[in-house]
């Protein structure tokens, strides 16, 4: 999948409404929190990428999430 479906898969299931754009910083997103990121850890997992939430907690912006997604995404 491109990056800018990824990012639609992630504002689903962090139940964002608005969109999340590459480059931006996961701070800024308020539904960024601890619940989201274990969704997040799901959505990467159903992927393929195995990552853990302190790998996960330390990321700062989208680009460092898509990266963490590895081969799942590309543009």
């Amino acid at each position: 999948m491109d990056s800018a479906t990824f990012l639609a898969k992630v504002a689903e299931v962090l139940d964002f409404d608005g969109d999340i754009t590459r480059g931006q910083n996961l701070e800024d997103i308020d539904m960024w929190d601890s619940l989201g990121i274990l969704s997040i850890v799901e959505l990467l997992e159903e992927l393929g990428a195995e990552v853990d939430i302190d790998t996960i907690n330390n990321l700062k912006t989208t680009d460092e999430l898509i990266a963490l997604a590895g081969g799942a995404v590309n543009d």
